[in-house]
């Protein structure tokens, strides 16, 4: 039996015409208008036949959106006239050595200028207070000899070359309320002092009900930042040799379910001013074999019944209560791996350091705009990652028709699939800053 046979078509067809909700969100965000009108000094181009910076974001986001992990892989859209259409633009779908000669127009200035103010106008369309700031930092092995590759911690490459961002994110709305890229042998903590004052420009400090960040924020700087900003704060400490002194000299452990036990201490670490709250667990390892913390004396076989995760916080909850805050805390490694597997922020590496933040810091921007479709248009519970909204809502077989003076989008769909669609249409009709966000 020979395979089906083929033809081809000049039709111009489409495999992604479920764009056409992005575009609507995107322009009703008024992320679009902030871009055109208000955004400060985006590069221009050096001549008049150039492209528009506004469409060459555009143009890089929806890369992003539907996969892209290099400039190169943009290109495919060229000869895509129904995503052209959708978002306007004039001149097309630019060429890989366009979006890289734009980037390469970013430098620190220019970078420390445009992401604060985009981020600043993103988070005042959302009425959310008390936010919940996650601080985490991730490793992105590089190849080759691009500006800021480094060897510094890398835990999966060692010894390879790599770049060290650093990000904030917002727990109730699942964005990232700031990032920026450093070199390879930064640590987890090198610049919190300015990437905080400068996510507070951002954010401001009466809206932030609490930050969290794991060991590798754990230092006095840190903390004391924090305390002068009278922001509340749970950090996982580390287990240095006086801490794992105070914990085994711990007496009194109050039982919290099968297996664990808490405790809560003052403490007062080498070169802190001051003592500090600090709260302990204490899990059974024969009831929870698979738990995560630290044994006190790993060299010595009868400590090995007991892991211990401690916490350093300026809060007065429960013992209890701090330790299940903290460990809601786990969900920003899951924005790190969407970030990495579905946005690809551990590609577009450029040769110019601030040309590959710069690309780095747009990515953000894509994710949190769908981030705000998933919370305002799909109103999942479980927040599917890219990749399934990529099936669910933007791998539509579509094509353009002309009547009049009107252009119409057809998208194929039918039955369930079609109500589904329609669905999100009345949703984004009725969508509006400033976007009511629930944190229940």
């Amino acid at each position: 039996m020979s395979g089906i046979s083929y033809e081809f078509t000049d039709k111009e067809v489409s495999p992604w015409g479920g764009l056409r909700f992005i575009e609507e969100i995107y322009r009703k965000s008024g992320l679009k208008d902030f871009l055109v009108n208000e955004c400060p000094d985006l590069p221009i181009p050096g001549s008049n036949r150039g492209y528009s910076p506004v469409d060459l974001i555009e143009g890089f986001m929806v890369s992003v959106i539907l996969g892209a992990r290099r400039l190169a892989h943009s290109g495919t859209l060229r000869h895509d006239s129904v995503v052209q259409s959708i978002f306007d633009w004039q001149r097309g779908m630019a060429s890989q050595s366009t979006f890289s000669r734009f980037f390469r127009k970013f430098d620190r200035d220019l970078n420390d200028k445009v992401f604060p103010a985009l981020n600043r106008f993103w988070f005042d369309q959302v009425k959310l207070d008390k936010l919940t700031i996650d601080f985490d930092s991730t490793v992105l092995t590089r190849n080759g000899i691009q500006e800021g590759v480094a060897k510094g911690y890398n835990p999966k490459k060692p010894g390879r070359g790599s770049h060290h961002p650093l990000m904030a994110f917002i727990a109730e709305l699942k964005m990232v309320a700031n990032a920026w890229m450093r070199t390879g042998d930064s640590g987890a903590s090198t610049d919190f002092d300015e990437f905080f004052d400068e996510l507070l420009g951002i954010i401001p400090k009466d809206r932030i009900g609490l930050v969290r960040a794991d060991s590798g924020f754990y230092g006095n700087e840190i903390l004391s930042k924090l305390e002068d900003n009278q922001t509340n704060y749970i950090v996982a400490a580390k287990m240095n040799r006086g801490l794992v002194q105070r914990i085994f000299d711990q007496r009194a452990w109050f039982p919290q379910g099968e297996g664990y036990w808490t405790a809560s201490f003052l403490y007062r670490a080498h070169g802190w001013g001051a003592s500090r709250r600090v709260v302990v667990v204490r899990k059974d390892t024969g009831a929870h074999p698979e738990t995560g913390g630290k044994l006190l004396f790993p060299e010595i076989e009868e400590f090995e019944q007991y892991k211990y995760a401690a916490f350093v916080t300026n809060m007065d909850l429960s013992a209890e209560m701090i330790w299940h805050l903290y460990n809601k805390r786990a969900d920003c490694e899951n924005r790190i791996r969407e970030l990495r597997n579905d946005y690809g922020i551990d590609g577009f590496c450029m040769d110019d350091f601030y040309a590959t933040e710069a690309a780095f810091r747009w990515t953000m921007v894509a994710h949190n705009l769908m981030s705000l479709f998933k919370l305002q248009i799909l109103n999942h519970k479980h927040h599917p990652v890219l990749s399934t909204m990529r099936f669910q809502c933007i791998a539509i077989g579509s094509y353009l028709v002309t009547s009049g003076h009107k252009t119409v989008i057809k998208l194929s769909a039918k039955d369930k699939r079609k109500q589904f669609l329609e669905g999100l249409f009345q949703k984004l009709d009725n969508l509006s800053p400033p976007f009511q966000i629930s944190n229940a």
